[in-house]
């Protein structure tokens, strides 16, 4: 898969177009705009204030949260997208960071949110991505994410036959089987999950203590 620096140089070139490439996306993206409805429903009737959106984007995502009150950091590895989010969202507080890099303190936010940007964390440091967002959730708080994810390996075989020249071979998207088990023990209980297109899950995992 692309190394983190390479994965930056997409984002930040593909930054000025991306949210009107995502108006009607194509390949394992298609269903985007509705899973991120979804996505944000599981968490809909909680009690929130301080939202951290790892991988923010153009800020599609926690404008949602945004939207029920909430107030919103944001971080992103690519400076761009975090351009044309300031541009979009200018209440939102951005910074430079991802799963494995940032400043954030132990216990600073209600929930952690993330959309589309688990997959691209390479695979050896996806538990240590794991450990550091719960460690940043308060007590009670939450974790919601939705991305290109697979039930099996079999579903995501499936998947990579079915969109054949739109699959993205250079990319080891995740299972939902092994995410559970990494979640769960992380310190998560209560999870979620929900399929909401066919290429993407999300859900939502409550930190108790």
């Amino acid at each position: 898969m692309p190394s983190e620096i390479e994965s930056t140089q997409l984002f930040d070139q593909w930054a000025p177009t991306y949210n009107e490439d995502l108006k009607n996306p194509t390949g394992p993206l298609w269903g985007y705009q509705d899973s991120l409805q979804q996505a944000a429903g599981l968490l809909q009737h909680k009690k929130l204030t301080d939202v951290l959106d790892i991988g923010i984007g153009t800020g599609a995502f926690a404008d949602i949260f945004h939207r029920r009150g909430c107030r919103i950091r944001g971080i992103d590895p690519s400076g761009e997208m975090l351009k044309e989010c300031q541009k979009e969202h200018p209440s939102f507080e951005l910074s430079v960071g991802s799963f494995t890099i940032h400043d954030f303190s132990e216990h600073e936010f209600d929930a952690v949110i993330s959309s589309f940007a688990f997959h691209e964390v390479n695979p050896q440091d996806r538990e240590e991505a794991c450990r550091n967002l719960y460690k940043m959730i308060r007590p009670g708080g939450f974790f919601c994410m939705v991305d290109i994810l697979f039930a099996s390996r079999l579903a995501r075989e499936e998947a990579r036959r079915q969109l054949a020249d739109s699959w993205d071979s250079s990319e080891d998207y995740p299972l939902v089987e092994k995410l559970d088990v990494m979640l769960r023990t992380t310190g998560f209980s209560s999870l979620i999950w929900r399929q909401t297109a066919p290429c993407h899950w999300a859900v939502s995992a409550w930190k108790s203590t």
